[in-house]
């Protein structure tokens, strides 16, 4: 019987050759990474792709005319390393949004063609790129669906897995060239490095979502959900200073909040802190950046929220991910600044929390420090 999948939930794998593919109604690319633990590619020859479409126990096999691609996944052949295959959808034309057609949708057959499980990848928004589901080792291979819209296009998912975009374009038209500044990060659960050049030094999180109406008993009314965006600053495990809604600048001015917004209303960011590195105290070893839900909505009920960070001397987006995890928590440790032998660097940690407030968020942000 084929087994519906749906976000976050769990489905062991019996067979050990499956066969991902997907359907939907515009041009898209799938593809693979194969993941360390870290969340990191170990080189280039881990992404399979259209332009590379052979990998250690993945195979990019060609679609029927007018059809996608699917990928062949050995599990017996997985090297040991790797713990995680990421299999991503891509739209053709990066400039397109997924939000404009009908919700993809994945299918996982055995090598035999019987259909395994779907997952029908709803709720996207303007992105053009979706993190669609992890097979993951354990005692057993898993599927794990996830779902998650990039905001930043699939170019910059794979620079933030570690792989060199600039040397595998894709003709005729090449990929997005990878940010250039800063130590980035922008999916949940990685940890992510530049490889060379200048550091990072004054950056800015940005928090946008959009105004929810929902059915009451005379119409659609609002659901005034307030989003809030928070940076806290650690000295080791202590929180020392922070900078949120209630109090818009840390004490020594290095950290601050442009400003609250009750609603999302508005176009683009509607919450941004700036977060200039040169001027933190010496005692202070990382910033973390966090969600939280004033009222106490839960993330389910969020519409198109994003979070992104921006380099502050160019005002370019260096990468970005988004808040519709669909869960019933009220909050979300997004990502840290975190100093590491005098050398700022960035890491995205999309883990969910219950807090309605950057108070109540603070003793749960310590795991992750």
């Amino acid at each position: 019987m084929t087994v519906r999948l749906a976000r976050g939930q769990v489905n062991v794998l019996e067979a050990e050759h499956i066969i991902v593919s997907v359907r939907h109604n515009a041009a898209v690319d799938l593809s693979a990474l194969l993941l360390t633990a870290d969340g990191m590619v170990r080189v280039d020859a881990d992404l399979v792709f259209y332009n590379q479409p052979l990998g250690e126990g993945v195979r990019l096999m060609p679609g029927e005319p007018g059809r996608p691609s699917a990928l062949a996944i050995d599990l017996r052949a997985i090297p040991g390393e790797i713990d995680h295959v990421r299999v991503v959808v891509a739209l053709d034309d990066q400039q397109d949004s997924l939000s404009e057609y009908p919700a993809p949708e994945l299918l996982i057959d055995d090598a035999a063609g019987n259909r395994l499980c779907e997952y029908v990848i709803d709720d996207l928004g303007p992105e053009s790129t979706v993190v669609a589901l992890d097979v993951d080792r354990g005692p057993d291979w898993h599927l794990r669906p996830l779902g998650h819209g990039y905001h930043s296009g699939f170019a910059a998912l794979l620079t933030a897995h570690g792989v060199a975009v600039g040397r595998t374009p894709k003709p005729p038209m090449p990929l997005p060239a990878p940010p250039d500044p800063g130590l980035l990060g922008a999916s949940q659960e990685l940890a992510l490095r530049k490889p060379g050049g200048a550091e990072l030094s004054h950056v800015k999180m940005a928090l946008g979502w959009d105004p929810v109406r929902e059915p009451g008993r005379f119409g659609l009314r609002e659901a005034d959900i307030d989003l809030d965006a928070s940076a806290l600053v650690f000295s080791g495990r202590e929180l020392m200073d922070a900078a949120f809604y209630g109090q818009l600048s840390s004490k020594d001015g290095s950290v601050r909040h442009q400003g609250d917004n009750l609603t999302g209303a508005g176009k683009g960011d509607n919450e941004m802190i700036d977060v200039d590195l040169t001027l933190l105290s010496a005692e202070a070893s990382t910033v973390v950046f966090v969600v939280t839900s004033y009222a106490g909505h839960t993330f389910e009920r969020v519409r198109n929220a994003f979070w992104r960070l921006v380099d502050a001397n160019t005002d370019i987006e260096l990468v970005g991910g988004n808040l519709r995890v669909g869960g019933r928590h009220t909050g979300m440790v997004v990502a840290k600044v975190q100093r590491e032998a005098d050398i700022w660097k960035f890491h995205a940690v999309g883990a969910p929390i219950q807090a309605g407030h950057p108070v109540e968020a603070a003793e749960q942000v310590t795991p992750y420090l």
